[in-house]
């Protein structure tokens, strides 16, 4: 398809798609909209009737607004007709931001130099009952310390009886259990004593009820904050398959049940798990909500820094746990190189022992900002709005996109043969771009930290009937230490001393099996290499960072210094020139 040069063409099929640049709407003067929409550096499409809430208030509409994109597709909710979605007109955009399932009908038609938010393959992650296969498949009988005990229904009903009668052949009480259905929102929840629950999940359910599809074993010592449960979400991005880059944003949210917690109470009147148990806000409107700061003035800085320690392992544990899929389905699909990132939601729960447990992995996470009390709902904007600008800075969406247009620089003119060249690079491969990918990633991540220096690579899952199979990954790199991983000054992890200037995360994958019934994680060279780079790159940045914190420091002392200094003079200068009282 011939590309234009210069300003980008006009590709909205219908008034109401060209919703246009902040201040332009669908239904106003088409010849303004007309304008608008010649006025940016990319086209996106955005798919608003699939999302919560108005495109007015649609916090990734705004930042791709303010990193120059203009919006070419998507009907208003307010439109008469529904129109189509933008897998349906994949010649009028660059980049395409709609939900996962009708964002993944674009991936296999995409072109060079295309962006669409779905990664193929991470359903083996946020698919209820996939999720606990997926980690089990990685790490063997290690993924129960990363999320907790469950079994898919109703393929593992018999393993999950086989635990049952095992728990009761030790005199062990097998504890409540949580049954879920694949709907969202935190509906569909039951929680039942273990014998219980599994009766219920055998019986039939009515027509008008969602069959249960996992069971999963209900952490019943949670941290309680004030007698309530909470939870805590955070975002992890996907920006890369090979190499597979991942991050986690530092800033999160915590969510309060708006019921006291009591193990004594587990269903309402209903049957269904009651609210002292589900910390999901769908479940607790205008509830109580923190964001990290605010749980580490609660915990104190050095609990919290264990607690943040654990969850960047176990989030790049989890992320790594999908590699496999991912890889799979796009080669099915061959999807141009970086086409896909996807924004996940990881939602975990604190036991009392600090140990973080991994509940769901949410795709199109939600971003709506909701609250009847002001300054809570400003918090929520606050945090959710620093982390989406983060995410459009990190896909680097003011720059990518100019080589579909033959530009190194918005508006630039270049010879023909150069314009071509840079828009054939958008379909190569090789490892030179993907790295000056990685760097752009790690220059304009924000507050994302990089998760590639905690991957479990070397070897990880590799079969070993030795007794250090018990020594995987996860212990070594601090989830059962009992001085886990500190918490760096910029975020990540530093692993402990014996391991610091040998690419730690990857050293410490190497020493630990993972277990004979782990199929470990198909790690790349890239893989193995972008680890490596990151490592260096971060320690770099530390360095860089620690000397600058001593300059300002000097700096800070010489000006004080200099400060007293005239002051004295100046007092001096006072009493000398003092008349002499008679």
């Amino acid at each position: 398809m011939r590309r234009p040069k210069g300003r980008l063409p006009a590709a909205a099929r219908h008034p109401q798609s060209a919703v246009g640049v902040a201040g332009a709407q669908g239904t106003g003067d088409k010849k303004q909209a007309a304008v608008e929409r010649n006025s940016g550096t990319f086209r996106f499409w955005h798919d608003e009737r699939r999302f919560k809430g108005g495109a007015d208030k649609c916090l990734v509409q705004q930042a791709l607004f303010a990193a120059g994109g203009v919006r070419t597709g998507g009907y208003p909710k307010a439109a008469p007709i529904s129109g189509p979605l933008g897998c349906q007109r994949l010649s009028d955009w660059d980049m395409l931001w709609s939900p996962a399932r009708s964002a993944l009908r674009a991936v296999p038609f995409l072109k060079p130099g295309q962006l669409v938010s779905a990664v193929p393959g991470m359903y083996s992650l946020t698919k209820k009952r996939r999720l606990s296969s997926t980690l089990s498949a990685a790490y063997g009988e290690h993924a129960w310390q990363l999320v907790p005990q469950s079994y898919s229904l109703p393929a593992e009903l018999q393993q999950w009886r086989a635990w049952i009668d095992e728990q009761a052949a030790a005199g062990c009480d097998p504890g409540p259990w949580m049954l879920k259905t694949a709907q969202h929102l935190g509906k569909g929840l039951v929680l039942l004593p273990g014998e219980a629950a599994y009766t219920a999940a055998q019986q039939p359910r009515l027509p008008s009820a969602k069959p249960f599809v996992l069971a999963q074993r209900y952490v019943a010592n949670p941290l309680l904050i004030n007698g309530a449960k909470f939870g805590i979400r955070l975002w992890l991005l996907v920006t890369g398959v090979d190499p597979f880059t991942c991050y986690l944003h530092r800033e999160g949210l915590v969510l309060f049940s708006t019921d006291s917690y009591d193990l004594d109470s587990l269903s309402d009147d209903e049957g269904a798990a009651a609210r002292g148990h589900i910390t999901n806000y769908a479940q607790n409107v205008n509830g109580t909500v923190w964001n990290l700061d605010m749980l580490k003035q609660h915990l104190g800085a050095g609990p919290y820094k264990q607690l943040w320690s654990q969850l960047v392992l176990s989030a790049a544990h989890v992320a790594c746990a999908a590699l496999g899929d991912v890889r799979t389905e796009h080669r099915k699909a061959a999807v141009p190189p970086n086409a896909t990132f996807e924004l996940l939601g990881l939602d975990y729960l604190v036991d009392d022992a600090m140990h973080p447990w991994l509940l769901e992995v949410n795709g199109t996470p939600s971003l709506a900002v909701e609250h009847g009390d002001a300054p809570v709902e400003q918090l929520i904007h606050s945090t959710k709005n620093a982390m989406v600008k983060d995410m459009v800075g990190i896909l680097n969406c003011q720059q990518r996109f100019l080589a579909r247009y033959g530009q190194q620089q918005p508006g630039q003119k270049l010879p023909p043969q150069t314009a071509r060249r840079l828009q054939t690079s958008l379909g190569k491969d090789d490892e030179a771009l993907q790295r000056k990918r990685v760097e752009a990633e790690l220059k304009h991540r924000g507050g994302f930290l990089p998760l590639m220096a905690h991957y479990p690579v070397a070897k990880y899952g590799a079969a070993s009937s030795s007794s250090s199979s018990s020594s995987s990954i996860l212990t070594v790199a601090g989830m059962q230490q009992s001085g886990p991983a500190a918490a760096a000054a910029d975020g990540t992890v530093q692993q402990p001393a014996a391991a610091e200037g040998e690419a730690a995360g990857a050293a410490a994958a190497a020493n630990g099996s993972g277990g004979s019934s782990s199929g470990g994680v198909p790690f790349s060279e890239r893989d193995k290499h972008t680890c490596l780079f990151v490592q260096q790159y971060l320690q770099q940045h530390r360095k860089l960072a620690a000397a600058k914190r001593q300059k300002q420091q000097r700096q800070q002392a010489d000006d004080a210094e200099q400060a007293a200094d005239q002051d004295s003079k100046a007092q001096q200068q006072g009493r000398d020139t003092m008349p002499m009282e008679l």
